[in-house]
């Protein structure tokens, strides 16, 4: 198999560097903060669960390939084949019938989710192109980024009062309760600055 027929099912997602530093031995990939952004490719199975192989780095030997144009295509790919979904989380507890169970009023709540339209390593969508200022420009404001999974990011303005030391604790202790271990993607919370536009740790 040559690489031009496989170039159209490469993606790329991201993971935690730190908790990864073995794997990463092993797969080509690029740093950002304390993320690594790793390649994959995603068949459909029978149960319709996708199914994720990692691209390492014998298969970049093996098809020739170097790794910045593996880049090229799963950023051309990815947000294809896995467009953004970026919704208030009002608007998802009301889609699952959850707002009313929760006695939600009229108050719009300041929380946005940030996945994609699979809800399957959403948490990607940060590196698409263009994202990141597009909901600078839709909240109007600097935003945090709290790393809910691999599978999605909460994305809360700055106006909303709490400081990065308290988005954190929040963070660490979902990730301890609730997250599995291997879906963790940080205990950090990213700032995303509108004027610069550009994410920080």
């Amino acid at each position: 198999m040559r690489a031009e027929e496989i170039k159209d099912k490469i993606l790329f997602q991201v993971m935690n560097a730190e908790k990864n530093q073995e794997l990463l031995e092993q797969v080509p990939h690029d740093r950002y903060l304390d993320l690594a952004i790793v390649f994959f490719y995603m068949e459909e199975g029978e149960d319709c669960r996708q199914k994720v192989y990692l691209f390492d780095n014998r298969q970049l030997e093996y098809y020739g390939l170097t790794k910045e144009r593996l880049k090229t295509w799963a950023m051309e790919n990815t947000p294809r084949l896995l467009p953004v979904s970026f919704h208030s989380m009002e608007d998802i507890l009301r889609e699952f019938h959850i707002w009313e169970k929760i006695g939600g009023g009229t108050e719009k709540l300041p929380l946005y989710v940030l996945t994609n339209a699979k809800m399957f390593l959403g948490a990607a969508c940060v590196f698409y192109p263009e994202v990141l200022s597009s909901i600078g420009n839709a909240v109007q404001t600097d935003y945090y980024i709290l790393p809910s999974s691999i599978h999605e990011c909460i994305i809360l303005p700055a106006s909303s009062g709490y400081s990065r030391e308290e988005l954190e604790e929040i963070v660490r202790q979902v990730n301890e309760a609730q997250v599995p271990e291997q879906e963790i993607l940080s205990n950090h919370v990213y700032f995303y600055d509108k004027a610069a536009e550009k994410m920080y740790n």
